[in-house]
């Protein structure tokens, strides 16, 4: 049942969490004609978290992918974490930590071959999961790659041979607490500045830096950062979810626009990255805080529509098609998921694949791929009246917590477990090629 809610969203003051005023009107009117900005893409690549746009949706068309079963092309072991891949041109940069340092390979798509590394001290010690490898996906702007470790430091080497450009100990000049599972919400670029979910004190939650030089440009709020994953507002403008609140600032000064209460106090987390369509911001989180979507025209914002029996998703973000959205409503850890498909503008389920299981999703043409923690893929249609499969493939055995990408027509999957952890690529352009 959709519950409605009048939750007042108010404007804060430029670079506080605490002082309340209303915004100007011609402020709000110039946000909401930038709300279409779309950066320019290149055809295939994978650059950060949830792919071009940060939205799950894969920038190639979809034609030609998995007209038969998809095979292995390559694999090759990695270490400790669950952060998944970046892909840009025809390279892939895996972010994984080998006894005690982080690395990062750079290998080429088509073969698995390494081209360069670059390492860096691992002081992670580790907290409600055991694993204490980065959670973080790289993310490769300019030819430079950012790389957030597990302690909260932040790397910039460059991609054509990894050598160093600059690094931050952020969570430790900052003060800032490791929380359930360490650093995870990966970094954006906007322009010049990278910003950063640290949850430092004395108004440090969230760190604006020199792209080039990583020196601190801003900071803002005291929020606690927790692992969501900030994403595009506008050309110059970012949302970033935070423990208690989702925070909307200029990413060029730090400057805060609104922010939108999300989340609630206990043993919780927000882990599913928002997704913004249009002037709407989908938000969603398990432990019965549940989903919300948010009317961003609105001055203030307006809850449209809200309810922890619509999408209470752990950590998979939802993918929107054609004004449905498609996400896990479910907890790993409680032993049950379900696919499910929602009209975003009503929050009206359409459908739902009971027991499904934790899956990831990636948007593709008309089509959705699903991997599953157990190693299984799926195709299927983003059909609002009904879950049709299209395919299904079986992963080498283990389990699959990180995000795939998909690039170039192969899907990079990663299994952690342990010492037997792999880097596992799948071509859905070439069935019947040798398996290796």
């Amino acid at each position: 049942m959709c519950i409605q809610q009048s939750l007042s969203i108010e404007a804060a003051s430029p670079r506080s969490s605490r002082g309340i005023k209303t915004w100007p009107a011609s402020a709000w009117m110039a946000i909401v004609l930038v709300l279409a900005f779309t950066p320019s893409l290149r055809a295939g690549d994978w650059p950060q978290i949830l792919g071009p746009e940060r939205n799950g949706i894969a920038s190639d068309a979809g034609e030609g992918l998995w007209q038969q079963t998809p095979l292995v092309a390559w694999q090759i072991p990695c270490g400790s974490g669950y952060s998944g891949v970046a892909v840009v041109d025809g390279k892939v940069f895996l972010w994984h930590r080998v006894d005690d340092q982080e690395r990062l390979d750079c290998c080429r798509l088509s073969d698995g071959q390494q081209l360069w590394q670059a390492e860096f001290p691992a002081t992670y010690g580790g907290g409600f999961n055991n694993d204490r490898g980065p959670r973080c996906v790289p993310v490769v702007e300019r030819g430079t790659v950012y790389v957030y470790g597990a302690a909260g430091d932040l790397h910039a080497v460059a991609a054509s041979d990894g050598k160093p450009i600059w690094s931050r100990t952020l969570r430790q000049d900052y003060a800032a607490e490791d929380g359930y599972f360490g650093a995870g919400s990966t970094p954006i670029v906007s322009g010049d500045t990278v910003v950063v979910a640290v949850g430092g004190d004395e108004g440090h939650g969230i760190v604006g830096l020199d792209r080039k030089s990583g020196k601190t440009v801003w900071a803002a709020t005291d929020l606690t950062a927790d692992y969501a994953s900030p994403i595009a507002f506008d050309a110059t403008t970012v949302i970033v979810p935070m423990r208690f609140q989702t925070v909307v600032l200029n990413a060029a000064d730090g400057e805060i626009v609104f922010e939108i209460p999300f989340g609630q106090r206990g043993l919780n987390v927000i882990g599913a990255t928002p997704t913004r369509v249009g002037e709407r911001l989908l938000l969603s989180a398990s432990y019965r805080i549940g989903a919300e979507l948010v009317d961003l025209s609105k001055r203030p914002p307006e809850i449209v529509w809200s309810g922890d029996d619509i999408l209470s998703s752990q950590y998979n973000s939802g993918i929107v098609r054609d004004g449905f959205v498609y996400g896990i409503h479910g907890r790993e850890d409680m032993g049950a998921a379900t696919l499910r498909c929602i009209e975003l503008a009503t929050g009206k389920i359409q459908w739902s694949e009971e027991d499904y299981g934790v899956a990831h999703l990636i948007g593709v043409g008309d089509r959705l791929i699903a991997q599953r923690t157990d190693g299984t893929l799926e195709l299927f249609a983003a059909d609002r009246t009904k879950f049709q499969s299209l395919g299904k493939m079986e992963l080498p055995p283990g389990t699959y917590r990180a995000l795939p990408a998909l690039s170039g027509g192969k899907l990079i999957c990663r299994m952690s477990d342990g010492e037997q952890s792999k880097l596992i690529t799948v071509d859905l352009t070439a069935a019947g090629a040798d398996q290796k």
